[in-house]
Formats: structure tokens, sequence, C-alpha cells
């Protein structure tokens, strides 16, 4: 209390005017300074005391109140749970009761429930759905209420469903036209007329469409199968029902026609020989434009040989004629010299008929060995991507394989006609120069027999 007394008294002296600081203080005047602050703490004291004194009583109700506040609300949590345990013997008993009346019906209900989900996967699956939207929302509530204990399906439910069955194998026997959105390949989404096959297949615009389970709508194929499937299916849309049609079925419902589409066409598997393919095919298409050209000038050459047989004036548009002409301007000479002539003729009108043959002939056994070439820079490619990504994916290593083969193929493809019309075209050739031959022989020996008749 003394140390209290001194610090209220040093406040107050600083809180005295900077006037009266200057003045100097007493001992009897600080100690008055210091009594009255003492009696002034005194008084606050009992104030506050005072106070704590009233508001004690009222704490003390306080938690006399919340004391029996307690103890009302555990009599009434004790009520609830005798209340809880006797629902609870309720509802078990009610459940019992339930069971017994419901009997067989409770195996009926679960069958039911079966039959409704197999019923809606079938429903989502099927492309009659693109003509019936939204028949198989009613079945979740259906699989719900069959599932339920609390709650039975209504006599209407089990009406429709039925309804909705029937209606499902009636449509897929028919064949309708309607209007649906498409998904085309871009992603745009535009409403066509479509045509539906059955639960099958449905076109538009003689392509196939493809009912997608996750969007619910008709999607057409990014790839469509040839021409023999798709000219059928516009045949189809043609003929509304009028006529009978042929038709492709895919008895899969999309699946067989996503198979197809990934399959390679010809212009695809010209595309896997690469570069060593299309070097093949141009050497093939070469030697089958020589053959062509060297046979129509053989056959028109022959058809001329054969015609100046018939005929003893020598025409030079042929080979046999220019060779008469030769034996018609030599034919004074003695038979040695005349038969020196009619060789040199003839070897003249060698080139002439075997012309382009040779390349064919190149062509033929070059073309295997750019395919033999193909097969191993295939295999190369295959075994790099092997030692880089290893045997896990074999798509990985699908493009070295088909380089591999289809370069083969090619080259068989292109060596195999240009074998054989080069066999016919040097056949050919070698048929006019055996002419030639023959024709020379024989006008040496007729002209050895004139020189020994007039000797």
């Amino acid at each position: 209390m003394k140390l209290k007394a001194l610090m209220v008294a040093a406040a107050l002296a600083i809180s005295t005017p900077f006037v009266q600081a200057e003045e100097s203080l007493s001992v009897d005047d600080l100690l008055n300074l210091v009594k009255e602050g003492q009696a002034r703490d005194n008084q606050e004291f009992r104030q506050r005391l005072q106070r704590f004194n009233s508001s004690k009583a009222e704490q003390q109700k306080m938690v006399a109140d919340a004391k029996a506040q307690r103890t009302r609300l555990e009599q009434l949590s004790a009520q609830k749970e005798q209340q809880f345990a006797d629902n609870e013997g309720k509802i078990a008993e009610a459940q019992e009761r339930l069971t017994e009346r419901m009997g067989s019906l409770k195996e009926l209900f679960g069958v039911l429930q079966q039959v409704s989900g197999d019923t809606k996967a079938v429903f989502e699956g099927s492309v009659v759905s693109s003509q019936l939207p939204g028949r198989d929302e009613f079945l979740t509530d259906l699989i719900a209420t069959a599932g339920s204990s609390s709650k039975l399906p209504s006599i209407e439910q089990l009406e429709r469903l039925w309804y909705e069955m029937q209606r499902e194998a009636t449509y897929s026997g028919h064949i309708a036209q309607y209007q649906a959105p498409v998904v085309l390949p871009s992603g745009d989404t535009v409403e066509k007329t479509v045509t539906r096959v059955g639960g099958f297949n449905v076109v538009s615009d003689g392509k196939y469409l493809n009912w997608d389970l996750q969007t619910g709508r008709l999607v057409e194929l990014d790839k469509q199968p040839g021409g023999r499937y798709t000219g059928p299916a516009g045949e189809l849309q043609t003929a509304g029902g009028a006529d009978l049609t042929g038709f492709w079925i895919d008895p899969s419902r999309g699946q067989l026609l996503k198979i197809m589409g990934q399959s390679p066409e010809l212009g695809d598997r010209v595309d896997q020989g690469g570069v060593v393919g299309y070097i093949i095919i141009g050497l093939a298409v070469i030697g089958i434009l020589l053959a062509i050209w060297r046979m129509i000038g053989l056959q028109i050459e022959r058809s001329k040989v054969y015609k100046q047989m018939k005929s003893d004036q020598a025409n030079e548009n042929n080979s046999l004629g220019r060779v008469m002409a030769v034996f018609n301007a030599n034919k004074g000479a003695d038979t040695e010299t005349l038969e020196l002539h009619l060789g040199e003729a003839i070897a003249a009108e060698v080139p002439r008929l075997t012309r382009a043959i040779g390349w064919i002939k190149i062509i033929s056994v070059v073309a295997p060995l750019l395919g033999l070439l193909g097969t191993v820079t295939g295999m190369i490619d295959v075994f790099e991507t092997m030692s880089l990504f290893g045997t896990g994916d074999p798509k990985l290593m699908a493009g070295g394989i088909s380089q591999a083969l289809v370069t083969t193929v090619l080259g068989l493809v292109a060596a195999i006609p240009c074998v054989f019309l080069h066999t016919l075209a040097y056949n050919r050739s070698r048929e006019l120069m055996m002419i030639l031959e023959e024709r020379a022989t024989g006008i040496l020996a007729r002209q050895a027999e004139q020189q020994s008749k007039a000797a």
C-alpha cells in the first residue's frame, strides 16, 4: 500500500501544471497528498467489493437455473430413447407382418427389378431409341421401387414395362424413316432423315450411322465401308419401303462396321509400302505400258507381214517387204552374196522387232528385288521400334511390318504381269523373225535353183 501511495503521489506530482512544478513542496505537503490518495483508493475498493457481492448472488441463480434445465433435458432424453426403442420394436413387427403378407411377391419383385435392369440396358443400346428417345427414364424409378421394401410397384408401371418390351420387339422387325439428330465427323449436329432397319442399322444419305451409348445420339462413321455396302444403303433410303431392295445388315449392331472402317483400303495399303512401294508401282506401270505399246506395234507389224506374204510386190512399210526389196535389188548376185545381203537385212529388222522388250524383262526382275529391299527396310524399322519401346504395344511395330509385307506383295504383283507380257511380246517378235528367216531361206533356195539351171 505504501508503494502504491508513492506511485499515486508521483503521478499527481507529474500531472501538476508546469507553473506549479517550479515551486518547491514541503514534506508535510507530500504526506497530505499521499493520505488523500490512500483514502480515495479505499473508497473505490469498497465500491468494487459491493458490486462483486451483488453479482455473486445473480451468478448463483444462473447456475441453479442451468442445473434445473439439465435435469429436465435428461428426463426428456430418457423419454425419447424409450420412445425410439418402442418404435424400433413396432417397425420390426410391421416389417415381419409385411414379409409374411408379401410371401412370393417379394421374389417376384426381385425378378421384376432384374428384368427392369436388363430392359434398360437393352433400350440404351438399341438403335430404336433414336426414334423413341427417353423411353427408358421410367425404368429408373421402377428399379428403385422394385428394390424398395417400403414401396410397391404400381399396376401402371408393370403394364408400361410390358408395353415397352413389346414395342421394342415390334419395332425391331420394321423399317422406318424419321427425323433424328446426327453427329457428323466434324462434330456438328444436324437434323437428318434417317432410315432404321429393325434394331440393326441406321443409314442416312447412303452412309451408315452408329448409335452412341454415351451421348444417346446417332453418329456418322468417320470411315464408311466400301461402295459394295454403301450403295445398297443409298438404294434402301431412296426406295422408302416401296420396292424390295438388298441391304447389308450388321448383326453386331455397329461393331463390324467399325472394324471394317479400320481395315485399310487399297490406297491405304499402297501408302503403307512407303517410297519403295511407289517406286515399284511406277516401274510396274512403265513395264505394262511398254508391253502394251510393243504388243500393239507387233500386232500391226504382223498384219502387214501376213499381207505382204500374199503379194510378190515388195512394200517397204513392213519388215518382210524391206527384206524382199533387198532381194529385188540384188537378184543378179550369186547365192553367197545374196545370203549375206539378206542376213544383213534381217539383222537390221531385229532391233525394230525386239525394241523395249528387254526393258520389260528388266522390270520383271527388278520389281521383286525392290520388294525385298522394302521388306528389309521395314524389318529394320520394326527392330528399331522394339529397341526403343519394347514389345508391349504391337501397334508401334505395325508400320514397319506393313511396309515389309506390302512391298513384297507389290514387287510380286508388278513382276507377274511383266513376266507374262514380256513372254507374249517376245514370242510375237520371235514369230515375225522366224517368218523373215523362213522367207529369206526360201528366196535363197529359189535363187540357187535358178542359178544351177542356168549353169
